[in-house]
């Protein structure tokens, strides 16, 4: 009796596990297929409202406007006049909120590619994806995440506000103007861009910008971590506001004479509590 017990829990485990199995399997191949695609001829979109659960995000320049999404969640697209909607939701036919599948690793992806780069108005909210801009000029426009990481590449940006709970900001080839950055856990770096008007505020991570403009304005705060900023050409017309706290503020730029080179158009404005803040 207790060895047809023992062997009937062996069987039902066994199907049991290749139940899961081939169920994860499907649940992969899910993930990687096209749910959704569709090209917009001759319409120019001139607005982006975009809200996402958790799918990676690319926003592109490209020949032909359109929005591809890759995943199994439910997507709504629509136009409103000359503003493209994208609202994208869980699927009722899936019953757990967040990847449990040990055997996926795919990540569920919208592409919106956009034929003319300037944009009046973007605004992006991601609840678990990662966020990446290439080539993208916008007018103004606002980014919330609550956990992921945001890239910008190539790109024009002007009176843009973000915001972000966890995860980190990379800015490359970049223009940004008149805007906010604020990260309560995450780093930023800013690489061969060129900065005016605009503030990079990190709770808890470093602010790195390398391969700076020569004329660039920024404002920077971190509390717990360092700040560095480096030229790629020689500083003009710039004076510089450290306020390292208990550490250390390091000119090692010799262009500057006492803080300061030319006259004072462009300022660059740093703020940390016990680490140091660096100007090569």
């Amino acid at each position: 009796m207790k060895k047809a017990m023992i062997t009937g829990i062996v069987i039902f485990v066994g199907f049991f596990l290749a139940a899961t199995l081939v169920w994860f399997v499907h649940d992969k191949d899910e993930y990687k297929k096209l749910k959704y695609d569709r090209a917009y001829s001759n319409v120019k979109m001139n607005n982006l409202n975009i809200d996402s659960y958790n799918s990676e995000l690319t926003i592109k320049q490209g020949e032909h406007c359109g929005v591809k999404y890759y995943g199994d969640n439910d997507v709504k697209v629509y136009r409103t006049k000359d503003t493209l909607n994208i609202k994208e939701h869980k699927s009722d036919k899936r019953g757990y909120s967040v990847n449990i599948n040990p055997f996926n690793q795919s990540k569920s992806k919208i592409e919106v590619t956009l034929p003319n780069k300037n944009i009046n108005n973007l605004d992006v909210y991601s609840g678990f994806g990662n966020v990446n801009l290439n080539g993208i000029n916008a007018k103004k426009g606002s980014i919330y995440q609550d956990n992921s990481h945001l890239k910008i590449n190539n790109s024009k940006l002007n009176n843009l506000s973000f915001r972000n709970n966890t995860g980190g900001v990379n800015i490359k080839n970049s223009e940004i103007l008149n805007s906010k950055f604020k990260t309560y856990l995450g780093d930023m770096n800013v690489d061969n861009s060129k900065l005016q008007k605009s503030l990079f505020v990190s709770e808890d991570g470093y602010l790195n910008f390398t391969n700076m403009s020569s004329e660039t304005d920024v404002k920077g705060s971190s509390k717990h971590d360092y700040i560095h900023l480096d030229y790629k050409d020689e500083p003009k017309n710039t004076l510089l506001k450290l306020h390292p706290g208990t550490g250390e503020g390091k000119v090692e730029n010799k262009a500057f004479n006492k803080g300061k080179v030319g006259n004072s158009n462009n300022v660059i404005e740093f703020y940390t509590v016990k680490e140091d803040i660096t100007i090569k």
